[in-house]
């Protein structure tokens, strides 16, 4: 009888620590986790989608405390503007093989805000004192040119325009209700910030802008599963040494070398189990010339898949699981990008790419770039 060779591993083949880190630990463990980040901030924006929708009722009774309240804007006395953002950017253009393209960049952003009013679906107008910390949900569908590199972009609320003001209802003395009595201001309803944060001025039903990001992070998670499964599904073969294979004794019935591709010669050796089954696998050149002589080998054998069979006593995966890393790094770099990429002009600083150059094309490089979030809302006649 010959010798008995122990320690063997499949041709590129990693070791058995490697192999399961690589598919377990980064393409399973990883891509998962994401996956649950992702799916732990859709379910949060669509918890605040859904109770943005039902905090509120466009003829509900007015009540103090935290509310969401909507009605048509009307200007308070005196002033010129409920609010208004203005985002100056400077413009830059390049030239690629005679195409030519632009990028206008936010270099400041201005807020002007005045009390105004809100009429309520009852006819009760409610006083909105916003602070400079307002945070405006509505298009950027104004525009002024100053110079060919130069513009801002204005969003407002306007007179008549239905919006959506999320904030702390009170009842307060109202500066512009008429008196009730000598030196006695009337009361009545004043909206300002909820506490501790800014409020929160909208041109679109609240729970749109959640139901949105809810949406964005659920693609992301089921794109993270996908991979992982997809991942795994091309290390079957690991997985059924893994969990279905045993460490057996196998006998050697024959030893192949084919060197008809004289860059990659194959050396495999065949094998029979206990069970009579006989199985193959591909073993490194350096290996190959110990195995003359050896009668019997240890293999990680799978009954009910012989071809997933391997030898060596350990389940291993082909080195191709390196790809692991990358994968991951990619698909987490990517929702990174995207999520800040995805956010409204609201919550990020303002950037809008074109094609064409800047001069002339001030219509043009706004028609160019992907209208920014938001709806105009139609004013109420009146």
């Amino acid at each position: 009888m010959g010798h008995r060779l122990w320690l063997l591993v499949s041709r590129y083949h990693l070791d058995a620590g490697m192999s399961s880190l690589l598919v377990y630990v980064v393409a399973t463990a990883g891509l998962l986790a994401i996956a649950a980040i992702a799916l732990r901030l859709s379910l949060r924006q669509r918890r605040a989608a859904a109770r943005a929708e039902a905090s509120f009722k466009g003829d509900a009774a007015l009540a103090p405390g935290e509310a969401v309240v909507v009605g048509t804007v009307e200007l308070a006395q005196g002033a010129d503007v409920a609010v208004r953002v203005e985002i100056e950017q400077h413009g830059t253009e390049s030239e690629s093989s005679g195409v030519w393209s632009h990028l206008w960049s936010e270099t400041g952003r201005r807020v002007r805000v005045h009390p105004f009013y809100l009429r309520h679906a009852s006819g009760v107008l409610v006083r909105v004192e916003p602070g400079e910390d307002v945070a405006l949900v509505d298009a950027l569908d104004g525009m002024i040119r100053v110079d060919p590199t130069r513009r801002v972009r204005v969003a407002e609320i306007m007179p008549g325009e239905k919006v959506f003001a999320l904030g702390e209802l009170r009842r307060a003395p109202d500066p512009e209700a008429p008196a009730q009595g000598y030196r006695e201001r009337s009361l009545g309803y004043v909206l300002v910030p909820p506490r501790g944060r800014g409020m929160l001025v909208s041109s679109e039903p609240l729970g749109e802008r959640f139901a949105r990001r809810a949406a964005f992070h659920r693609r992301w998670a089921v794109a993270a599963v996908v991979a992982s499964l997809a991942f795994n599904a091309v290390f079957a073969g690991f997985h059924a040494r893994r969990w279905l294979g045993e460490t057996v004794d196998v006998h050697v019935t024959q030893l192949r070398e084919d060197d008809s591709d004289d860059d990659h010669p194959r050396f495999e050796v065949t094998m029979r189990a206990a069970d009579g089954v006989v199985f193959s696998d591909e073993v490194p050149h350096a290996t190959f010339g110990q195995l003359r002589g050896v009668e019997r080998l240890t293999a990680r054998y799978v009954p009910s898949w012989p071809s997933a069979s391997a030898v060596g006593p350990d389940a291993t995966a082909h080195s191709v699981a390196y790809v692991a890393l990358p994968l991951l790094g990619a698909i987490a770099l990517a929702y990174a990008i995207r999520a800040h990429a995805t956010k409204p002009w609201y919550e990020k600083k303002l950037l809008e790419q074109g094609s064409g150059r800047l001069t002339g094309g001030g219509s043009a490089a706004g028609k160019a770039a992907k209208r920014p979030e938001g709806r105009r809302q139609k004013p109420a006649s009146g």
